[in-house]
């Protein structure tokens, strides 16, 4: 039997995400995952020049050929930032940035209604090697390149690392957030702080032991902004590519055995100290 065929998807509507939880399927149960969730990308072969990693679709050639330079370079400095490759290999089956000039673009390419969301990302693994990538964005602003994009590329790369399972929720959206732009970041970091004072926040032992995204809209954002916060403190401690290793070893030998051997921390309950701790979104963005 050929190894199945798994997908990771998620959507990001600029203040909620929801993204399913892995499911490792036959191909044929693939399918009919596909329809339900909106199409999937299809497997785009590199062609044309090596150093390619992105093609993108729906959108003027001048402005595609803007928005895959600014992709490749960006890719470059997370892959460099995070995993600590400098100048990797261009991905051989290259990754599709589709741009939606209208919600209803957006939402029909999803399959679902119309919505406020700004950008999506699908991929499909077979075993560990990824045969497709696919990033859906809003392309309907002012700048020529699209305000969700970063974000998603981002979820794209750490899909290359971590190709056995994929990371934490509160890690793989925590990071990157700390890619947005500081007023999206800003945005987030207020609906937790309101959480805060009201009570409503996670402690950390629950916020890691998540694994679905809340369906209400307002915990969703609660959600986002702790998350954000309890990377950015970790990141202070040391840097990205530390947290990136703290992940894997979270993977192997679990949580509390790789909090001591990274941080030092002695608990998962000590890590409390990162709501009153966790420095300003200036002073760790990762954000251009």
């Amino acid at each position: 039997m050929p190894d199945p065929i798994f997908c990771r998807y998620a959507v990001t509507t600029g203040r909620q995400i929801r993204r399913p939880p892995v499911k490792r399927l036959l191909a044929v149960v693939l399918l009919v995952a596909a329809t339900a969730a909106g199409p999937l990308a299809m497997a785009v072969e590199a062609e044309g020049p090596a150093a390619e990693s992105f093609v993108v679709q729906g959108t003027s050639a001048g402005r595609a050929d803007a928005i895959r330079d600014h992709a490749e370079r960006f890719r470059n400095d997370v892959f460099a930032r995070l995993l600590g490759t400098v100048a990797p290999e261009a991905w051989a089956v290259r990754c599709v940035i589709h741009v939606h000039a209208s919600a209803d673009s957006f939402a029909e390419a999803l399959g679902g209604g119309p919505s406020v969301a700004r950008g999506a990302t699908s991929l499909q693994f077979v075993g560990d090697r990824v045969i497709s990538r696919r990033i859906d964005v809003m392309g309907d602003g002012s700048a020529i390149v699209p305000d969700s994009l970063a974000h998603e590329i981002v979820h794209v790369v750490l899909a290359d690392h971590f190709v056995a399972a994929a990371p934490p929720r509160w890690a793989d959206e925590g990071l990157a957030l700390l890619f947005d732009d500081p007023v999206k970041q800003r945005a987030h970091e207020e609906d937790f702080r309101a959480a805060q004072s009201r009570r409503l926040a996670w402690s950390v032992a629950d916020l890691l032991q998540l694994e679905e995204y809340p369906e209400d809209a307002r915990r969703q954002r609660v959600f986002y902004g702790q998350s954000a916060a309890l990377v950015r403190w970790l990141v202070a401690r040391k840097d990205a590519a530390a947290f990136i290793r703290f992940l894997d070893d979270c993977q192997s030998t679990g949580t509390a055995a790789a909090l001591r051997s990274h941080y030092g921390i002695e608990s998962v309950d000590a890590m409390g100290l990162a709501w009153r701790e966790s420095p300003p979104i200036h002073a760790i963005s990762l954000a251009d």
